[in-house]
């Protein structure tokens, strides 16, 4: 298999809920994905496709990740899953999920960091990961909202090898963090206004391209959903965070240009 993303990229995204099928016909409605499913142990995994090309999966709660519902769980890259796990537990966080091998796809586990926010470990090898990044209905950026801005980046780069590079024009129009794999931005990191430490958990917020931010918003509440907060005119693109029909958040994002960089076995961005 040939390797198209680093460690430390992140390469899944996966929506933990406890009712999968009203989230399948949310985003289906959403971002027009074909669902098929597959089966993971005891349970039923659901694997979203647009154009063939798989971009994201939509897991059970009640049989996967402690049995919570996380939301949306970004999963990064590794190559030895076992030690990553291992490395993720010494350096603070939880394993929720042990790792354990998919036969079409590779090994996985699920790791609370030390405030709050769900993530996971992959080590891929019949499916290295998302087919698509950067194409409306996809996966475009990855961003860590913490209100121990410090102490996460310090957690993530122990674990990843990151570097950062500070920035005032993030996505947020705030100040911003972004973890690097030496010259390229991988994902960022926003402080959450928060007066005390840790009195909101942290959580890993996934964007989705959309061809027009306006329509998609209207397709969110008329599908169940809600905008929450927005729209924030940033220098990648008008964006809004919504809150799909079960609560989870995701954000949306009208990209003028890709948030993160192309691999070449990925389809070309299509963002108009």
């Amino acid at each position: 298999m040939s390797q198209r993303f680093r460690p430390g990229e992140a390469v899944w995204v996966e929506l933990c809920t406890p009712h999968p099928e009203r989230a399948e016909d949310f985003y289906r409605g959403l971002f027009g994905w074909t669902v098929r499913t597959e089966r993971l142990g005891t349970t039923t995994y659901r694997m979203c496709s647009l154009r063939g090309r798989d971009v994201a999966g939509i897991s059970d709660a009640a049989a996967l990740h402690g049995g919570r519902p996380r939301g949306w769980i970004a999963y990064f890259s590794v190559e030895d899953i076992h030690r990553s796990a291992a490395e993720a537990v010494a350096l603070g966080g939880e394993l929720v999920t042990p790792p354990r091998y998919l036969p079409a796809a590779g090994s996985g586990a699920a790791v609370i960091d030390p405030f709050g926010a769900a993530f996971g470990l992959y080590q891929g090898e019949s499916r290295a990961g998302v087919q698509m990044l950067n194409s409306v209905g996809a996966l475009c950026w990855n961003e860590l909202d913490t209100g121990e801005p410090a102490q996460s980046v310090a957690y993530y780069r122990a674990l990843f090898g990151y570097t950062t590079r500070e920035r005032l024009d993030g996505p947020a129009a705030r100040p911003y963090t972004l973890l690097m794999l030496g010259d390229v931005p991988v994902a960022g990191v926003l402080e959450l206004d928060n007066d005390w430490p840790n009195l909101i958990p942290a959580k890993w917020i996934t964007y989705f391209a959309v061809a027009d931010l306006d329509d998609a918003l209207t397709r969110v509440c008329a599908l169940g959903g809600t905008p929450t907060i927005g729209p924030v005119d940033s220098p990648y693109g008008r964006l809004h965070l919504v809150k799909d029909p079960g609560g989870h958040t995701l954000c949306l994002i009208r990209l003028e240009g890709g948030l993160r960089p192309e691999h070449h076995s990925c389809e070309p961005a299509v963002t108009r």
